[in-house]
């Protein structure tokens, strides 16, 4: 099994560490409890996404690779006189490209995993997605929910001198900190998947992070697993005594009736604002 990223030097890397791990995610796993049972296999592989914590040959969080891409002859590429660029995924680069800023792509290597195909992900970063649109809105949501519990406003900070590429090590630590209260995880049934709009995992990954947006629980924590499957004929959401670990279940091809309010009730509840 091997993961494509956007260097070939990593290819080798790449390559054996994922013989030696069997697989993995796309994302981080994150340091709090996600409960995961019930999510989908995406392939016979298992699933895949962004590193975690330093597999695959990648950088492990807070650190910095440099330029992406070797020079020709397979030389590493020559580092700026300024900071040094993360190394990011397709994925996240794409949302680092599109956004502009280090917080967005962060969002997603940090505090988000997506357990799907291989075919699926790769296409996650394509400019026309819907999925590359959504992020846009998702990561606005995980920014309000940090800030209505912490008072940080991570944009604000890293743009405060218009130098987020000096200011963005202010915000790095507050990211990797909230990691231990946020966490979402993303499971699509299947090797590949729908990146169009109209594509039912996408509306549910929308609807989802406008929830706890506007909806925050008053734990002060939240795990939330969206799995998404052929079988499921009805939207549910478990939320466990703590009122922190949300586990939702979705159809990924027939649309329930109603799911947009099975899916934010339980947070309006937990927030008290039913």
């Amino acid at each position: 099994m091997t993961t494509i990223f956007h260097t070939s030097v990593l290819l080798t890397l790449l390559s054996s560490a994922c013989i030696a791990s069997g697989g993995g995610s796309f994302g981080t796993t994150g340091p709090g409890p996600r409960p995961v049972a019930g999510a989908p296999e995406s392939s016979a592989e298992g699933a895949y996404g962004a590193p975690a914590e330093g597999a695959y040959g990648a950088p492990a969080e807070g650190s910095y690779g440099g330029p992406a891409e070797p020079v020709p002859g397979g030389a590493p590429a020559a580092r700026s006189s300024g900071p040094i660029e993360p190394r990011w995924d397709a994925f996240a680069f794409a949302v680092r490209e599109r956004q502009g800023t280090y917080n967005g792509p962060w969002t997603i290597t940090k505090l988000t995993t997506f357990k799907v195909g291989r075919t699926c992900y790769a296409k996650l970063g394509d400019k026309d997605s819907d999925s590359l649109n959504n992020t846009g809105w998702y990561v606005r949501n995980v920014l309000a929910l940090a800030k209505t519990w912490t008072g940080d406003d991570w944009d604000a900070i890293e743009n405060q001198r218009s130098n987020r590429a000096k200011d963005r090590v202010l915000v790095e630590p507050m990211m990797d900190e909230f990691g231990k209260r946020f966490h979402l995880t993303i499971a699509v049934e299947g090797e590949d998947c729908e990146v169009d709009r109209g594509a039912l995992w996408i509306r549910y990954w929308y609807t989802l992070s406008e929830a706890f947006a506007n909806y925050p629980p008053t734990a002060g924590k939240l795990f939330v697993t969206l799995n998404v499957t052929a079988a499921a004929r009805d939207m549910t959401v478990d939320v466990d005594d703590s009122g922190t670990q949300f586990v939702v279940t979705a159809p990924r091809d027939i649309e329930a009736r109603d799911w947009q309010d099975k899916l934010s009730k339980p947070f309006r509840r937990q927030a008290g604002k039913l």
